[in-house]
């Protein structure tokens, strides 16, 4: 995925807020490239896991800047990808990440690759925002000099954290 690329087509404007509205073809196309992205990894040997996520709400929000210390993505994923994703942290350090960005209408797409060199395992996680809801979150990022993918399972209230130390390549 790289800035120059285009959605194909655009999905129904469900609800006019998300920032995902009229964007779901686009989105579905980020899946494909998150899940096309771990394919190269899995041909290079390493173990894989593509997150899908329900939802992905920046924090802190722009809207309630002094409502969290978080500073990230909440990313809510399916409880199967949460508990291997748990197994995996428990065991090795994921401390490299490559970022895979674009942007449309007012909506940024990310394929961030979060790994494990010692373990040769790769967490794909792909994120959308809406370029307007991030202001807060990239200054405190720059601030603490690292940003943080929340991920947690729908179903509970668990999270595991994945540290990116540069904030950069997640925002245009």
């Amino acid at each position: 995925m790289t800035d120059e690329q285009t959605p194909r087509s655009r999905g129904p404007n469900a609800d006019e807020s998300h920032a995902l509205t009229g964007m779901l073809s686009f989105w579905e196309t980020v899946i494909e490239d998150a899940e096309a992205t771990a394919a190269e990894y899995t041909e290079e040997g390493w173990e894989t896991l593509v997150l899908h996520p329900s939802d992905v709400t920046v924090l802190p929000p722009s809207n309630l800047p002094d409502s969290t210390a978080r500073v990230g993505f909440d990313v809510l994923v399916p409880g199967e990808e949460f508990e291997t994703l748990s197994e995996w942290v428990a065991d090795a350090a994921f401390d490299r990440y490559d970022v895979y960005r674009a942007h449309e209408d007012g909506t940024a797409f990310v394929v961030s690759v979060v790994q494990s060199a010692t373990t040769e395992r790769a967490v794909v996680v792909p994120l959308y925002y809406g370029l307007d809801e991030v202001s807060v979150l990239k200054r405190r990022a720059k601030k603490q000099g690292a940003l943080r993918l929340y991920v947690r399972p729908v179903e509970a209230d668990q999270r595991v954290e994945l540290v990116q130390s540069d904030p950069d390549p997640l925002f245009p």
